[in-house]
C-alpha cells in the first residue's frame, strides 16, 4: 500500500511521533512536508528524507498555517493529507494552574490542529478528497496535574468528530489517534514503545483505501484499540422531582 504522488503535511514532525510518521510516509512514496516549530529539528529530519520539504513555523498561528499549506501546494501541486501531530504537555496541579497554562495548552494542542486543517480544507473541498488524522490522548478520560492538556485534547477529539460529519459530502475523512509511544511528553518511567510502532495505524487512516471516518483509535506498541464514547440506556422520570431523578439515576447507572 503506497502513497505515490500523495502529499502529506505532518506537524510536530521534527522528532518523536511526527518524525516516525514522516519517514514512514516517505518510505511508501509520499511527498512529505516536515513541519515543526523548531527549525533545526525540521531541517535535520527533512535532510534525511529524499525530496522532503522542511517548513518551520508555529502551526497554531493562522497566517503561518496558511503559508504552510500554500507552501505544500506550491511545491508539490496538491495536498492530500494532514497529520496534525503537534502538541505539548507539562504537569501543573489544577489548584496552581493559570490562565496562561490553559491558553498555552489549547494553542499547542488544539489550535495547531485547527489552523492547519482549516487552511487545508478549501484545497480538499476543491479536489473532493482529503485525509485528516488528528492527535488526542487518553488524558481526555482524566489526567492528574494535566487538566489543561486533557481539555485541549478533548477539544481535538470533538473537532475531529465534527470534521468527519462536515467533510463526508466532500470526500474528506477525519479520524483521531491516541498514540502510545516514548516521546518527550511521556512520563520518565514510561514503558511506552518506540514512536515507529504507531506509524502503521496512522498511515492506514491516511490511505485512500481506508473508509474509516469520525473514529478514534489508541495506537502503538503493536496494538490498535477503538476508542468510543457511548450513551447508556435512557430512563424516563416518573415525575419532575429530585426523588424521581434519584431513582432514574440508579436505574441508568447500575
Amino acid at each position: 500500500m503506497r502513497f505515490d504522488e500523495r502529499v502529506v503535511v505532518v506537524t510536530g514532525a521534527g522528532r518523536g511521533l511526527g518524525a516516525a510518521y514522516a519517514r514512514a510516509f516517505a518510505a511508501r512514496g509520499a511527498h512529505v512536508v516536515v513541519n515543526d516549530i523548531d527549525s533545526e529539528a525540521a531541517e535535520e529530519l527533512a535532510s534525511t528524507i529524499d525530496g522532503a520539504l522542511s517548513w518551520a513555523c508555529d502551526a497554531a498561528d493562522t497566517e503561518s498555517a496558511t503559508e504552510l499549506v500554500r507552501g505544500a501546494v506550491d511545491s508539490f501541486g496538491r495536498l492530500d493529507i494532514v497529520v496534525a501531530n503537534a502538541g505539548s504537555s507539562w504537569p501543573v496541579p489544577f489548584a496552581l494552574m493559570s490562565n496562561d497554562d490553559t491558553l498555552t495548552a489549547l494553542r499547542a494542542n488544539y489550535l495547531s490542529a485547527y489552523e492547519v486543517v482549516r487552511a487545508a480544507w478549501p484545497h480538499f473541498v476543491a479536489r473532493k478528497y482529503g485525509r485528516v488524522v488528528t492527535t488526542a490522548s487518553g488524558a481526555i478520560f482524566g489526567f492528574a496535574a494535566r487538566a489543561h492538556y486533557a481539555a485541549a485534547k478533548g477539544a481535538v477529539l470533538a473537532l475531529t468528530n465534527t470534521l468527519a460529519i462536515e467533510g463526508a459530502a466532500h470526500g474528506i475523512q477525519s479520524n483521531c489517534v491516541f498514540p502510545w509511544a516514548r516521546t518527550r511528553l511521556a512520563r520518565p518511567d514510561s514503558e511506552a514503545p518506540e514512536p515507529e510502532s504507531a506509524a502503521p495505524a496512522v498511515l492506514w487512516l491516511a490511505h485512500h483505501e481506508c473508509m474509516s471516518n469520525g473514529a478514534a483509535f489508541a495506537v502503538g506498541g503493536g496494538q490498535i484499540q477503538r476508542i468510543s464514547l457511548t450513551t447508556g440506556p435512557r430512563v424516563a422520570l416518573t415525575e419532575a422531582t429530585i426523588d424521581a431523578a434519584r431513582i432514574a439515576f440508579q436505574r441508568a447507572v447500575p
